[in-house]
């Protein structure tokens, strides 16, 4: 779809030609942040400094450049902050929040304020010079970007035709042919499918109820992941689980199923998530198969072998098995993109890396 995405921009005299800052700008030095995967195997990462989208494909290089502009920010009334309440003791719950979220999770606890209540306005998400966290190009080449609580649909000019506000921050983003998928980062699964046309919601799954909390305190690991299969279905991954929910994309909450997996003939012990959180999970193209990226510690009682890097989880869809591949790539990196014969990583500096995987 990229190659039809940046064909449709020349043609109608939107980047004329890929700008002389864009002409050194390369991937496997300078890619950052995240990325979104075409089917033709390109990858479309976020480029900060020039404020672009660079389509890159390993073996061709950078296929083309487009500016984005996300909508303007606005300040918001100024709000007095509220008056310091006596600490509570500290408990389990308090421990495993400050894992999740990196603060106490005591509902009544407050942050010590000043003495006089601070009147300056605050800014509200969306604000000038914001970068986009995930994004999805569309089948009507048009791009969906969110960051933090908010989602913006960019014409084939990169400039804003719809912009709507979020329950949450999002986590995976996939694109159907009729919709578009919202995976929220909250604690149990949160699951939107938005019109093409309007973005609005078709559907749900999951508890939103969740989200408000998750928008006024974000979880600071992933939890929950999602996929695509061949035949359009979602998969998603819950907390530890090395099991499947499975959805149908057009009936989406109504009767959801179950993958399982064995390994080497047995049901594996769960991973143990940790600080790490989970990893991102990634649909091999043409093939019913499903990777996920697991640190070693992660593994350990899951019958994963020893590995020097990262293992992958490659999930057989077709007849429910799960065979792990070590890697050298180092703990910190991202999972990104699937080729051929390679995943794909981002480097925690900046960067790529990649694997071999059959």
């Amino acid at each position: 779809m990229s190659h039809r995405f940046f064909l449709a921009i020349l043609m109608l005299g939107l980047s004329s030609a890929t700008p002389l800052g864009a002409q050194g700008w390369d991937a496997t030095r300078q890619a950052s942040g995240w990325a979104y995967q075409e089917v033709d195997g390109s990858l479309v990462f976020f480029d900060p400094a020039a404020r672009s989208l660079r389509t890159w494909m390993k073996g061709s290089g950078l296929l083309g450049s487009l500016p984005v502009a996300l909508p303007e920010g606005r300040k918001a009334p100024a709000v007095a902050k509220p008056a310091p309440s006596a600490p509570k003791p500290t408990t389990d719950y308090d421990a495993a929040g400050a894992l999740l979220y990196g603060t106490p999770r005591h509902k009544g606890a407050r942050v010590a304020a000043a003495d006089a209540p601070s009147q300056e306005p605050t800014e509200l998400p969306g604000v000038i010079g914001a970068s986009p966290e995930r994004w999805v190009i569309d089948p009507y080449n048009r791009i969906w970007m969110t960051w933090g609580v908010q989602l913006a649909v960019l014409g084939k000019d990169g400039r804003t035709e719809l912009a709507l506000p979020l329950a949450a921050a999002v986590e995976d983003m996939a694109v159907l042919r009729d919709g578009v998928l919202l995976l929220y980062r909250t604690m149990k699964p949160f699951l939107e499918k938005r019109d093409l046309r309007t973005g609005a919601v078709l559907w749900t799954f999951g508890d939103k109820a969740q989200a408000k909390e998750a928008a006024a305190q974000p979880l600071r690991v992933a939890l929950n992941r999602m996929a695509l299969g061949l035949d359009g279905a979602i998969y998603l991954a819950e907390g530890a689980s090395l099991a499947f929910t499975v959805l149908d994309p057009a009936k989406g909450p109504q009767d959801p199923g179950q993958s399982f997996f064995t390994c080497q003939g047995v049901m594996p012990a769960r991973p143990v998530l940790g600080r790490v959180g989970r990893g991102p999970l990634l649909a091999w193209s043409g093939r019913d198969v499903i990777f996920g990226a697991f640190a070693p510690s992660q593994v350990r009682s899951c019958g994963a072998p020893e590995s020097k890097g990262l293992l992958l989880a490659r999930f057989n869809l077709g007849n429910g098995t799960l065979d792990w591949l070590p890697t050298s790539i180092a703990e910190g990196h991202r999972l990104v993109g699937l080729l051929e014969t390679e995943a794909v990583f981002l480097a925690p500096e900046g960067g790529l890396a990649f694997a071999p995987i059959h």
